[in-house]
């Protein structure tokens, strides 16, 4: 996996089981984020994510961050002959289906674990 897809990657973790470091402005502008994030280019996405880490007031996320990335950089390469990924897992893609993009791969993260989300749907009325 190249370091750009290892940045998603572990900041996706955050998303999905450090949660509760993300405050609810810092979701908004998570949401804002992910809708400006280009389609393609998983440099420009890694950069964008790492950047908007770097501020003081996100400093346990970006250790937290920080962690998962060397945890994903040291872990056993991928073995194609076993057709298994990292950890042992396989691929939620269908062969000869593309994978989804950094930036949805982001953009769903963001709507499943997101408290916004959440007060939306339990607005909303049958």
């Amino acid at each position: 996996m190249s370091g750009s897809k290892n940045s998603v990657q572990a900041f996706i973790q955050i998303l999905e089981s450090q949660s509760n470091l993300i405050s609810t402005l810092d979701w908004d502008e998570l949401q804002q984020l992910s809708t400006n994030l280009p389609d393609d280019d998983d440099e420009e996405i890694a950069e964008r994510i790492e950047n908007w880490l770097k501020t003081e007031s996100r400093s346990q996320i970006f250790q937290a961050y920080k962690q998962n990335l060397k945890s994903l950089s040291s872990s056993s390469p991928i073995n194609l002959n076993v057709g298994l990924g990292i950890g042992g897992t396989k691929s939620p893609t269908p062969p000869h289906q593309p994978s989804p993009s950094s930036k949805e791969l982001i953009e769903n993260a963001i709507k499943r674990n997101s408290p916004l989300s959440d007060n939306t749907k339990t607005n909303q009325k049958p």
